[in-house]
């Protein structure tokens, strides 16, 4: 694994010191995926903030999101659990001192996740497939965003399987069935 790749999201958010984030664009100039994977990363920032440099809670989830795997998905690299009918979820990082929980969700068409209760923030982004809840509809590219105390539910459009990328900052409550 290239250990510069883990240094993309930072620098595109502005947050690698001086001396780092020349050594970083040394490495771009080499390095195809990297370039590839910044320009996904500034995409999202630009998607979120296309005027101002966000604030720090808001670079934090740039950051988080960014994160997200490029399609396709080898889906065998990650352990699936199925905590509802045609849902699955692998968690892919976790960080205990920020709350923070990164997900990767896979369904299929007409699955459905029942109500349920965020404690903190989410954000999700749609790699594929679409997803509806009570706020809208939600296609590739798009994030959805839920704030803390908020309670919807969700339901897989028909067409293909829907996956996403789900980064939470504290724990999800299921409050229905």
């Amino acid at each position: 694994m290239d250990p510069f790749r883990d240094l993309v999201p930072a620098f595109a958010v502005g947050a690698l010191p001086f001396a780092e984030g020349a050594r970083f664009e040394d490495h771009l100039r080499a390095c195809s995926g990297c370039r590839d994977e910044l320009a996904r990363s500034r995409g999202v920032l630009l998607r979120l903030s296309p005027e101002v440099m966000p604030a720090p809670r808001v670079r934090d989830l740039v950051v988080d999101i960014s994160e997200a795997p490029a399609l396709p998905i080898d889906f065998e690299a990650f352990a699936w659990e199925e905590p509802f009918p045609g849902f699955r979820m692998a968690t892919v990082k976790v960080d205990p001192a920020r709350r923070f929980r990164a997900s990767l969700l896979w369904a299929r068409p007409g699955a459905r996740f029942p109500s349920h209760r965020h404690e903190g923030d989410e954000s999700v982004l749609v790699l594929q497939g679409a997803y509806r809840d009570e706020e809208g509809r939600y296609g590739p590219g798009e994030v959805a965003h839920r704030r803390p105390g908020s309670v919807h539910s969700i339901e897989i459009l028909p067409g293909e399987d829907c996956i996403s990328y789900a980064v939470n900052y504290g724990e999800v409550e299921v409050i229905g069935t």
